[in-house]
């Protein structure tokens, strides 16, 4: 399987009266085929506060047009409270060459 990213948007559940929405693309893929994950990391910020959060996907489930990975953790505490996310990925995925996926991130 090809180097690729996925997309994802994901709304934290309500605590303390807010919600923070977690945007962006796991890439670094480790595995192979049916049996691989992806990393992901990222700020978001609410209210003059911000949490860091970051993990792995789970294995891919497949989809009608392709497949999609499970993220879920919870976001780094802050201002004395935390928040727990889950969702997936999109199914829609970008690919990139070896070359590319060398460099990605650099």
């Amino acid at each position: 399987m090809r180097f690729h990213l996925h997309k994802y948007k994901i709304e934290s559940e309500l605590t303390r009266g807010h919600k923070h929405k977690l945007f962006g693309y796991a890439g670094n893929m480790l595995g192979l085929s049916s049996f691989h994950f992806h990393f992901f990391y990222g700020v978001c910020s609410y209210d003059n506060h911000t949490h860091y959060f970051s993990g792995i996907t789970g294995m891919p489930i497949k989809t009608e047009f392709g497949h999609v990975h499970k993220i879920e953790g919870t976001l780094e505490s802050n201002v004395l409270h935390m928040h727990k996310f889950e969702g997936f990925t999109n199914e829609d995925i970008s690919y990139f060459s070896s070359k590319q996926a060398a460099s990605y991130g650099h």
